[in-house]
């Protein structure tokens, strides 16, 4: 047993220069070598551009296939919706997001396999975390900032909608006319909604899906008021306007409640973070401002 610690470290260093070997292999090899039938269907296009890319790049492809099998099919199709409710930025796709992921493991796999046959097993898992979270994190930033920008627009581009129809425009055309002239996510939306309906999908699947492929709140109150007022056959322009000024009521209100959560958060700051700061100064003060010997008072010598 008192020889274990001895061993350790070299086989840690082992480890590494197998990953090493391993990773200069993957660099020097195609990317398509060694894959099935499957496997070359799902390569995407993102992928086959990374394999002209930098090292680590081709080296998080090679491990696309791999981390494919890993997630399954329905791990596959929770990666696809995120990537979905994100927009797809820059054309990502859900292998877009493993080839990134598999860079990251190429990073620092080696790291948490090197802490943890040193007993170290937090950096370890800092390691393994690091692996999982850096992927999903830019991914979550343009989810949460395309959401918040369709909540954010909807109204106008409704009031705009209804001024178009009130002025005899139909409602299709004008659509994508307001919807070329707004731009931004919910015009792209829009435009894929209008390009469903021409291509043979009826006006309530189209908006539909819509409303399945964002997680927004105020689109999916509007998808659903949409097809209620149509169904009932109210009066296009004027349901528009009542839309708007319900998506514009049901914003403020979104307002008020994280105007209200932030609140406690601002409290936590301020307590955890200035009122030490300001008894630290305020004690350190009155030590030096006052002529007190506390070593003495307190029976020192």
């Amino acid at each position: 047993m008192s020889g274990m610690p001895a061993v350790l470290p070299a086989l840690a260093a082992l480890v590494a220069a197998l990953l090493f070997v391993r990773g200069w292999r993957l660099l020097r090899s195609d990317d398509i070598e060694g894959l099935d039938v499957g496997d070359l269907v799902l390569l995407s296009r993102e992928q086959q551009k990374a394999s002209s890319g930098g090292p680590m790049s081709r080296m998080g492809g090679a491990l696309v296939p791999a981390l494919r099998a890993l997630l399954g099919p329905k791990g596959l199709r929770w990666l696809d919706r995120q990537v979905t409710l994100a927009g797809r930025p820059d054309g990502a796709t859900a292998d877009t997001v493993l080839r990134n992921a598999g860079t990251w493991i190429v990073m620092f796999g080696p790291i948490a396999v090197f802490t943890l046959l040193s007993g170290q097993f937090f950096l370890a898992l800092l390691s393994v975390a690091a692996i999982v979270i850096m992927p999903l994190a830019r991914l979550s930033r343009a989810r949460r900032v395309r959401q918040e920008r369709l909540d954010r627009d909807l109204p106008d581009f409704l009031d705009i909608l209804s001024v178009t129809v009130s002025a005899g425009v139909a409602f299709r055309p004008a659509l994508l006319r307001v919807a070329e002239r707004y731009g931004g996510p919910l015009a792209e939306e829009m435009t894929l909604t209008l390009n469903q309906m021409a291509n043979g999908a009826s006006r309530r699947t189209a908006f539909t899906h819509l409303r399945d492929r964002n997680d927004s709140e105020a689109l999916a109150q509007f998808v659903t008021a949409f097809l209620q007022s149509e169904e009932l056959g109210a009066p296009l322009a004027q349901t528009l306007k009542q839309i708007a000024l319900e998506m514009r009521r049901s914003s403020a209100q979104r307002m008020r409640r994280r105007a209200a959560q932030a609140a406690p958060r601002v409290t936590l700051v301020t307590s955890m973070v200035l009122v030490p700061g300001i008894l630290v100064l305020v004690f350190v003060g009155m030590y030096i401002g006052s002529d007190v010997d506390f070593g003495s008072l307190f029976g020192g010598t």
